[in-house]
């Protein structure tokens, strides 16, 4: 999803909305365990597994929303919807 060549995101929609083009490879965040989400559509996480995605979300100062859900898209991660809307809330008011 995101690309080196163009520093874009992969969110399009989502970047039209204000989130900042995720720029800096070697961005981390202390969540490796929802590599296991990898590939997994939003709509088909369990309760279990979208309340641990919520957990680390929860985890973060607000200026981190932004490159944090670019880096989850980077991996591979879509987020369940409901952490989704949130983050977008939290980024339109950062």
């Amino acid at each position: 999803m995101w690309s080196n060549d163009t520093g874009c995101c992969g969110l399009h929609a989502d970047c039209e909305k204000g989130l900042r083009i995720l720029r800096n490879e070697n961005l981390y965040y202390n969540d490796e365990e929802l590599d296991a989400y990898k590939g997994i559509p939003a709509e088909d996480y369990t309760p279990e597994q979208a309340a641990e995605i919520r957990e680390v979300f929860e985890t973060l100062m607000p200026k981190e929303v932004s490159d944090w859900v670019c880096a989850m898209s980077a991996r591979g991660i879509e987020l369940p919807s409901d952490v989704r809307e949130e983050a977008l809330l939290l980024i339109g008011e950062n």
